[in-house]
């Protein structure tokens, strides 16, 4: 059985505290650098983003578990890492601890496998610093244009893939996109979660949706569990999540193997209004087998 939290809060701190209190067993730090990465798609909508709050939280939190450094890395589709810390405050953070802010569009990169729009192998690229240190996901809870939801696993697979031209290949119609985030998920994923519902973004996300005050927080050590628990928690179904389905099923774990601590799903769940092309989006399912084609990358 794989541990995540939920917590019902209408306060970050309090919330993502609690929160990364119920698993704190689990999470084992190891002689690593910490990357925390928040989500910054665009550094001028704070809705769209990682609050500083949330972060806050969950430097504290870490502090406690013994990290004294940290490197906040953030790579945006629109707008630059700098106007991102200035926007949304995440420059004060340096007066209570010891801070490397980081550009992933600049970072030296490493291959993982992908797809094209024709399912043909295709290569990305990836921060090579991401490969070396212990990640840390905080993001909001989202609805996507793309893959219905986006949480703490596609902060960091897309987030951290190294230049703005690399985020563009990525986007290559449903079946491809899901299919190389599952692929790419078989190389990094967070090894710590913690997901923002206190706030999320419902409709036409990750960018220009509206409000959803949900009032949770979802976290785990386990990077995929967690989303498959916030999904639940937005009203969708994991069969509906094409990368997640995925991940799920090439670590041979069902929802049954995932064992929630604190509020139970049915207790929070909200339905989160979904984003104008969703049908075009759940069109992700092959009609062949999707290992064949899966094992081509």
């Amino acid at each position: 059985m794989v541990r995540v939290s939920i917590v019902s809060s209408n306060r970050r701190i309090n919330g993502i505290t609690n929160a990364l209190e119920l698993i704190d067993s689990d999470v084992a730090i190891p002689d690593k650098p910490v990357m925390v990465k928040p989500n910054f798609v665009t550094t001028s909508n704070q809705l769209a983003a990682t609050h500083v709050d949330s972060t806050r939280a969950t430097l504290d939190y870490l502090s406690r578990k013994g990290v004294s450094q940290f490197l906040i890395a953030v790579g945006p589709a629109i707008g630059t890492p700098d106007s991102g810390f200035d926007n949304y405050g995440y420059r004060d953070l340096s007066n209570d601890f010891n801070i490397e802010f980081m550009d992933l569009n600049t970072d030296d990169r490493i291959p993982v496998p992908a797809f094209d729009d024709l399912l043909n192998p295709q290569t990305l690229y990836m921060s090579k610093r991401l490969s070396e240190s212990y990640v840390v996901s905080v993001c909001p809870m989202k609805t996507h244009n793309n893959v219905v939801v986006t949480l703490g696993l596609k902060n960091i697979l897309v987030g951290t893939l190294s230049g703005k031209e690399q985020k563009r290949k990525i986007h290559k119609g449903s079946k491809a996109i899901n299919l190389t985030l599952a692929k790419m998920a078989q190389h990094v994923v967070p090894d710590l979660t913690v997901i923002d519902g206190v706030i999320g973004m419902q409709g036409n996300g990750p960018i220009v949706g509206f409000e959803m005050p949900s009032n949770v927080v979802v976290a785990s050590h386990h990077g995929i569990a967690a989303d498959v628990v916030g999904l639940q928690v937005m009203g969708y179904r994991l069969d509906q999540v094409g990368y997640l389905r995925y991940a799920m099923e090439l670590r041979n774990l069902g929802v049954e193997d995932i064992e929630v601590v604190g509020e139970d799903i049915d207790n929070v769940k909200v339905l989160y209004a979904d984003h104008e092309n969703i049908n075009d989006q759940l069109t992700w399912p092959l009609q062949a087998d999707w290992h064949s084609v899966f094992d081509r990358a």
